[in-house]
């Protein structure tokens, strides 16, 4: 008759209950002995057990359990005598319930419960099954969206959702993209939105088939879609809307002359789309980066993609090897790498400029290879100049999310995945397992390294904190 689903964003009224007088009229003397109204009722439904069944002790889960109150009214039982229904805290503590028809009572669902229909003459036992929430006690309350379906219309369930048939296709894969950067929480955040029962995971985590994994050998756009969405689950998701998929490939922040402009041809709905970008200190974010391409712990495919070009380096000479590079490209005119020092008149004219936007692309076409890790050490955190063009590509508020790695470890995962949910319109759901995931334990860098990338950083820091101010930003990396 009612139904709503698991984290109680919509409540479906089936014709049988809204277009149906003598139905509401057999209910309301229910309604009027628990006084309640009947928009406050998210699930009505008739629950037949056959005879010699039982439903063993369980206890109910999702989130409207907590919202709701559950009422059980015998409607159809020979003999009550028969039908043992049990309740309570625990297993061992559970106490039988009277099942006489017209005895309405509530049972906390969240505890434990079992019913057996051990009726001898064949019958079903039939209860009305009610849930509603309390009233709602300030407008700020969240209010269940209500729906009344049509005759003949078909929903479609998984063990969390519940969509329409009509709806399908309504959300385009991938929902959202984490951009990056790298060695800065991507993976935790990626593993953490998984949890979330709405949430499915892409066919692998880093599908880089914007950049490493991009086709060149297919002709047509169409081909090159089809390759794209076959790193996601969005056949299977297009009947399934209130679900979700995206895609968590940390190069991409950094490489935003290839991926962008792929990105809006494969995803149509790229307007539409959600991103993350995770940040941390980039003096810690540099140096966790060469100890991961480094390192020759790990798969042959994770050593293979993490590239050779550094293992005989130190991590000062893959610094200065960046450096150089930027400077040969034209991108840090205002950094003298023999002296170490900053020309902040240079910096401040040439920043945010039309010629730093083309070194940039200079820098992304000559020193950013596919199908390796080790490259771009020093830039990669340089979050400002990485986030600029997909802010100039995506301009629709609400698109981007920003996050410290720092500000999840200071404040809790819990509140940084309020915002993330937040973001991507998910319902709260608590993250079970928030241990830090793709860490590493290495040495701290040299004191003259660290005051090093310190000074060359900080102008850059600050030219994020004024990008991203307007959405609450502190620059705490000083």
């Amino acid at each position: 008759l009612i139904f709503c689903d698991d984290f109680l964003q919509t409540v479906y009224e089936m014709p049988w209950w809204h277009s149906n007088p003598a139905m509401k009229e057999a209910v309301q003397p229910i309604l009027d002995s628990l006084k309640i109204k009947p928009g406050r009722i998210v699930r009505l439904i008739m629950a037949a057990l056959p005879p010699h069944t039982t439903i063993p002790v369980h206890h109910d889960t999702g989130a409207w359990v907590s919202k709701t109150h559950r009422v059980h009214v015998p409607i159809v039982v020979d003999n009550p005598d028969q039908i043992l229904f049990r309740c309570g805290p625990t297993e061992s503590s559970m106490q039988r319930v009277n099942c006489t028809p017209g005895h309405v009572f509530e049972m906390n669902n969240q505890a434990k419960h079992a019913v057996s229909n051990c009726q001898e003459n064949q019958k079903y036992r039939v209860h009305l099954i009610l849930d509603y929430v309390d009233a709602k006690k300030s407008k700020t309350d969240g209010t269940p969206h209500r729906i009344k379906l049509k005759p003949g219309e078909i929903l479609l369930q998984t063990r969390r959702s519940i969509d329409r048939a009509i709806d399908k296709g309504k959300r385009p894969s991938p929902t959202f993209l984490i951009l990056g950067a790298q060695k800065a929480g991507t993976t935790s955040i990626y593993e953490y939105l998984n949890q979330h029962p709405l949430v499915v995971k892409a066919r692998r985590r880093e599908t880089h088939c914007l950049d490493w994994r991009w086709k060149h050998t297919l002709n047509t756009r169409k081909e090159r879609k089809e390759h794209c969405l076959s790193f996601f689950l969005a056949k299977e998701l297009k009947s399934h809307p209130s679900c979700m998929t995206g895609d968590s490939t940390p190069s991409y922040l950094l490489d935003s002359l290839r991926c962008i402009p792929r990105l809006k041809e494969v995803f149509v709905h790229h307007q539409q789309m959600k991103f993350i970008v995770m940040t941390r200190d980039p003096v810690k974010r540099a140096k966790s980066h060469y100890e991961m391409v480094t390192s020759l712990d790990g798969t042959p495919e994770q050593i293979k993609n993490r590239g050779k070009e550094w293992i005989q380096m130190s991590f000062e000479e893959v610094v200065v090897l960046d450096f150089r590079n930027m400077k040969e490209s034209g991108l840090i005119p205002y950094w003298d790498i023999e002296k170490q020092t900053m020309d902040m008149s240079v910096f401040e004219s040439f920043v945010g400029s039309k010629e730093e936007d083309y070194a940039f692309q200079i820098y992304l076409k000559n020193h950013i290879p596919m199908g390796s890790g080790s490259h771009s050490l020093v830039s990669r955190g340089m979050y400002e100049l990485q986030l600029r063009p997909w802010i100039r590509a995506f301009p629709n508020d609400g698109a981007f999310l920003v996050l410290k790695l720092e500000d999840m470890k200071d404040g809790g995962v819990a509140e940084t995945m309020k915002k993330v949910y937040e973001h991507l319109e998910l319902p709260y759901h608590k993250v079970e397992d928030d241990s830090a995931k793709n860490t590493r334990s290495y040495d701290e860098m040299k004191p003259g390294t660290k005051e090093l990338l310190q000074r060359f950083y900080a102008p850059h820091n600050a030219r994020l904190e004024g990008l991203l101010k307007s959405h609450g930003w502190i620059n705490t990396w000083r």
